[in-house]
């Protein structure tokens, strides 16, 4: 009880600029940091500058990082429609190790040569927004998003530096905070959702399906998995452009993430769970800090559906460039 008075009278010696920040680190502080701690401690890790605020978290025997979103989310304003990072935001330049797969652009264009090049930058914006809360009985809230990937063929300037391939996924999804414990993890958030991916093109170029599916998201100390199996919506077979799909891009996707200090470590793996034709894909990832609020980052891949032009084509690159925001 002392501790909490000292942390509270502390405050008034501030200015009204400085309140508001100092007190939700104080707040943070004495929630989650541990007893063996002094107030001196508390107070000055609370001093920084607000962009080393979120470092109280050291303190801390352990923090939750999916705990620590969700606090930044809410502080910064949960208005509807304000914009926040959904899935991790970055640019790289990436080496296809594999041959580059013209056929569809060579079919589509017979007497345009396509002469793709193994390098190329690849790129993901991905943004969310709440739309509305607790819209259950006062459970779950309400998100969209919108995520693009591209395919940039920067250096092939025989073609005039083409798009090689650019998707677009429109999602919506309820989030439900969860507790419950399974094989030594906490589950933390169940979404459940519906996903629309095309690449927005014609002709035999185009691909698209939809999904309905349900994730799930467990941490354990600084792990944190994501299961997320899916349902294809069923096409009408004349206007599938791609009904094999699930054949290659499998039924679900799996994701670990692991953070250490100020680095991150993500895997993740899809399957189409057959023994004769199995397939799916492998994705290593990691970033780390470079400059102040510069993040490097290393992305590999390797297997089927880099990009939806791709789905069916194995593909083997890796990619190095900068991160601007994470999953978590």
């Amino acid at each position: 009880m002392k501790k909490h008075l000292l942390l509270l009278l502390s405050i008034s010696c501030l200015s009204h600029a400085e309140t508001a920040r100092y007190h939700e680190c104080l707040a943070l502080a004495v929630q989650q940091s541990d007893d063996s701690l002094t107030v001196g401690e508390l107070k000055k890790s609370c001093q920084e500058p607000p962009e080393k605020v979120g470092q109280i978290v050291s303190l801390s025997e352990h923090q939750s990082a999916i705990k620590l979103r969700q606090q930044y989310e809410q502080q910064t304003g949960w208005n509807a429609f304000s914009l926040m990072p959904h899935k991790p935001n970055y640019l790289i330049l990436s080496y296809n190790h594999s041959e580059p797969n013209a056929e569809p652009l060579d079919t589509a264009f017979p007497n345009h040569k396509s002469d793709l090049q193994h390098l190329e930058t690849k790129f993901q914006l991905s943004m969310k927004f709440p739309v509305s809360q607790n819209v259950i009985y006062g459970y779950g809230d309400l998100y969209a998003a919108y995520t693009n990937r591209s395919f940039w063929q920067q250096f092939n300037k025989t073609h005039s530096s083409p798009f090689r391939e650019t998707n677009h996924e429109a999602e919506t999804w309820l989030s439900f905070d969860t507790n419950y414990s399974i094989a030594g993890f906490q589950g933390s958030i169940i979404r459940t959702g519906f996903s629309h991916q095309s690449n927005g093109r014609s002709g035999s170029l185009s691909r698209s399906w939809n999904r309905i599916y349900t994730e799930f998201i467990l941490e354990k100390e600084d792990l944190y998995l994501s299961f997320k199996p899916w349902f294809r919506v069923p096409e009408n077979s004349s206007s599938d452009d791609n009904a094999d799909i699930n054949h290659f891009m499998g039924h679900y996707e799996l994701r670990a993430l692991y953070k250490h200090k100020e680095h991150t470590f993500d895997l993740m793996l899809r399957n189409n769970l057959k023994t004769g034709h199995n397939r799916g894909a492998l994705e290593l990832a990691w970033s780390f800090p470079v400059h102040k609020k510069v993040r490097g980052y290393v992305q590999w891949f390797n297997g089927y559906g880099e990009s939806l032009l791709d789905y069916n084509n194995h593909t083997n690159s890796i990619g190095f460039g900068v991160q601007l925001s994470d999953w978590l």
